[in-house]
């Protein structure tokens, strides 16, 4: 049995992780006696940036057995004062602060490692630990009994109740101050056979999402995202022709006859199909639904699953199909990305919904008309900043790197030409991997966190 438990860590986690950069500028900070990373290893053309962030004076000066030796270094820094170096030769750099007894007594002392620029891949992208932050986080139990949650949210007009997409159907009402749950909308005949590797197993597909209209406590309506069974022609699909996909992604509209009544529950014939989408492996379907300040409804899409998001690349024993050389480059579809959807419109091809005509790809040649960015692996969960609207998106990474996008319209987020900050390489069927970037993919969009 698994339980519920609610925690906000958005903020701390944009607090707590460093994004070091494959772009040449490593970080290290000088406390007071001692160097953290002490020990770094770079690549030809790296830039050190030492900064004090100490309460007393420090150096930064090449040399060893606590002497310098003459070669490079830094004046007198004193706290909140920084000294760079760039690194063009292979070999190892000992350095030490020679401030009166730092070095001597409390041994002070760094070194830095610089292998050659030769594009290999990269082990260990982000050598600097997580550090532990000074904001504390308790969590509470909520409810028990649910089998997988993976999203809860409130419904307008009742502050008092959480909502919950449990992955296996059902949307759950929880009763905050008592934690009684009740069933709200199931799903469950509606959904792909979960467990792709047989009884007992799960995987990535299901209830995955769900949205309450901004006026909802005056139209009853909510949103779903559902992992369903092939059923006909998708509105979107990269399958070659005669290929089944493994599932269709599903995007569904319902109602509450009485949204006022905290005991009016989703009516079941009350469903009315959006959207549906190929997806041609069982992993990394996104899943996140959001109404955004401007009441469009935001989707998360992942690449459309597999690994390295490549045609051939052998996924479970099978090459994989569906790709291309990478559906999150590829704007000619819509997975790897975000769409921004007005449900109440009817100019989609299908007529069943709207696209709004300030979408950033309208009428544009190779691009679908609802996308509003690309690039993505698998955006699993999303969220708006409810001071300022910025739309903030957790990307799941592929063998190292996960990060966190501030997402803009009309932005390239780099996937699978980037994992973070670093440069991807499919490697031709084996798994692929990082390496640093020496001439930058132009036009994409970094992350504002990352850790490996």
């Amino acid at each position: 049995m698994k339980r519920l438990i609610i925690i906000s860590l958005l903020g701390a986690l944009l607090f707590l992780i460093p994004v070091i950069s494959s772009a040449d500028t490593i970080e290290i900070t000088i406390g007071d006696f001692f160097f953290t990373p002490s020990t770094v290893t770079v690549t030809q053309g790296d830039t050190l940036k030492w900064t004090n962030k100490g309460t007393m004076i420090h150096t930064v000066k090449s040399g060893q057995n606590c002497t310098p030796d003459g070669r490079w270094g830094s004046n007198i820094l004193s706290p909140g004062d920084s000294f760079s170096m760039t690194f063009d030769e292979t070999g190892t750099f000992p350095y030490i602060c020679d401030v009166t007894i730092h070095c001597e007594v409390y041994g002070m002392a760094g070194k830095i490692i610089v292998d050659e620029d030769d594009d290999g891949e990269i082990e260990n992208p982000i050598p600097e630990p997580i550090r532990k932050g000074d904001i504390p986080i308790r969590l509470e139990t909520v409810a028990t009994g649910l089998t997988a949650p993976n999203w809860g949210t409130f419904a307008p007009g009742h502050p008092d109740r959480l909502f919950v997409t449990d992955q296996v159907g059902i949307l759950w009402a929880i009763q905050l101050d008592t934690g009684e749950k009740r069933v709200f909308l199931d799903v469950s005949n509606r959904l792909v056979e979960l467990g792709i590797f047989g009884p007992g197993t799960f995987d990535e597909r299901g209830l995955l999402g769900v949205a309450f209209h901004p006026d909802y406590v005056t139209n009853g309506l909510l949103y779903t995202y559902t992992s369903q069974p092939v059923d006909g022609p998708a509105d979107f699909s990269t399958m070659p022709s005669g290929v089944a996909a493994n599932h269709q992604s599903v995007i569904t509209e319902w109602n509450v006859p009485d949204p006022t009544d905290p005991d009016s529950v989703v009516d079941p014939n009350s469903a009315q199909e959006l959207l549906r989408i190929d997806q041609p492996q069982f992993n990394h379907d996104g899943g996140a639904l959001n109404f955004g300040p401007d009441k469009m409804l935001y989707i998360s899409l992942g690449d459309g699953g597999g690994a390295d998001d490549v045609d051939g690349q052998v996924f479970l024993g099978t090459p994989m199909v569906g790709h291309g050389q990478g559906n999150g480059q590829d704007p000619g579809n819509v997975l790897g990305t975000i769409l921004r959807i007005d449900p109440f419109g009817s100019n989609s091809t299908n007529g069943n919904y709207g696209i709004p005509n300030n979408n950033p790809f309208i009428g544009r040649a190779g691009f679908v008309d609802e996308i509003l960015a690309y690039g993505f692996r698998n955006p699993f969960r999303f969220s708006f900043d409810s001071a300022n609207g910025s739309l903030y998106v957790g990307d799941v990474g592929q063998n190292k790197i996960e990060e966190v996008d501030l997402v803009t319209s009309g932005g390239n987020y780099g996937w699978n030409l980037k994992e973070g900050t670093f440069c991807f390489d499919p490697d031709n069927g084996d798994p692929g991997f990082v390496f640093k970037c020496n001439s930058e993919p132009p036009g994409l969009n970094d992350p504002i966190a990352q850790y490996d």
